[in-house]
C-alpha cells in the first residue's frame, strides 16, 4: 500500500471511530508503528487529525471539555453497555457491612442494581442514583446542598460539610476525561471536583469508573493523578493500546 492510500485509510478510520491506536493501525495497514507515527505527524500538519499518546483522534473529537460542552445526564446515552460492565465490576468489590460513597455520573448509577441485596450503607450526592434505589437490605443516605439540575447532583459547602461526617470503605468516582500521557484525571468544572476530593479523603480505597470514550479527553480542570486511585475501572475498546495502559487500570 502506497503512502497516499495509507493516509486516506488512517483518516477514514480516525473519523469513523474518533480515536484509533498506533499498534492497531500498523497491523491493519501492514507497516511498522514508526511508519504510522510518521504518517500521523504528516496528517496532523495537514489538519486532518490530532495525534495523541499512542494513536490519533479525529479533529471533531473535543480536546478540552468545559462545563458548557458536557451533555446533561439525561442526554448521556452513549456506551450504555460499557457503563453496565464497568458498574458490575465495581460493585463486585463491595462486601457485606461496607460503607461506600457513590459519586454522580452515568457510569456510577448502574451500580445500584448490582449492589442490591448487600447489607451495606450507601452515601451519595446524586439524585439519579437515589431515584433508582430499590433495596430493602442496604441503607441509603442522600447528601443535600446546592442542586445542579444538569448533573443531577448536589455540590457546595453544605454537601461537603455533610460528607465530612462519614467514613468510607470505598469511594467510587466519575470524571470528564483522562489523559494517559500525563496520567491526569479531569473534571469539566470545579464544584463537583471538591465533592470528589472530600469523598476520596475519607475513603480507605478509591476507584475511578469510566467508559472508554473518556480516554484522551482533557477537561477544563486537572483533578488528580490516575495513580492516586487504587484502581481505574474502564471499558475495553479496540482503539485502546493495551501496552500503554497503566497497571492500576482494570479493563472490562
Amino acid at each position: 500500500m502506497i503512502a497516499s492510500q495509507r493516509y486516506e485509510k488512517i483518516v477514514e478510520m480516525v473519523n469513523e471511530r474518533g480515536i484509533v491506536n498506533t499498534k492497531e493501525l500498523a497491523e491493519l495497514l501492514g507497516v511498522t508503528e514508526t511508519t504510522i507515527r510518521r504518517d500521523c505527524e504528516k496528517l496532523e500538519n495537514q489538519g486532518l487529525l490530532i495525534r495523541v499518546h499512542g494513536g490519533a483522534k479525529s479533529i471533531d473529537h473535543k480536546t478540552i471539555l468545559s462545563q458548557q460542552d458536557e451533555k446533561t445526564m439525561d442526554e448521556r446515552t452513549e456506551q450504555l453497555d460499557q457503563k453496565e460492565m464497568v458498574a458490575r465490576k465495581a460493585a463486585s468489590f463491595v462486601r457485606e457491612g461496607d460503607c461506600i460513597f457513590l459519586d454522580g455520573g452515568t457510569s456510577i448509577v448502574p451500580m445500584m442494581k448490582y449492589l442490591k441485596g448487600k447489607k451495606i450503607k450507601i452515601v451519595t450526592h446524586s439524585l439519579l442514583a437515589a431515584n433508582v434505589f430499590k433495596d430493602t437490605e442496604s441503607e441509603l443516605f442522600v447528601v443535600g446542598g446546592k442542586y445542579i439540575p444538569e448533573y443531577g447532583m448536589s455540590v457546595g459547602p453544605i454537601t461537603l460539610s455533610s460528607i465530612e461526617k462519614f467514613n468510607f470503605d470505598y469511594a467510587f468516582i466519575s470524571c470528564a476525561g483522562v489523559d494517559l500521557e500525563r496520567g491526569m484525571i479531569y473534571t469539566a468544572e470545579m464544584d463537583t471536583m471538591a465533592v470528589k476530593e472530600k469523598a476520596m479523603e475519607l475513603s480507605v480505597k478509591k476507584f475511578l469508573l469510566m467508559d472508554s470514550s473518556k480516554l484522551y479527553v482533557k477537561g477544563f480542570y486537572s483533578f488528580i493523578s490516575s495513580k492516586d486511585f487504587d484502581a481505574v475501572i474502564c471499558s475495553d475498546d479496540e482503539a485502546i493500546n493495551h501496552d500503554e495502559i497503566p497497571e492500576n487500570f482494570i479493563l472490562e
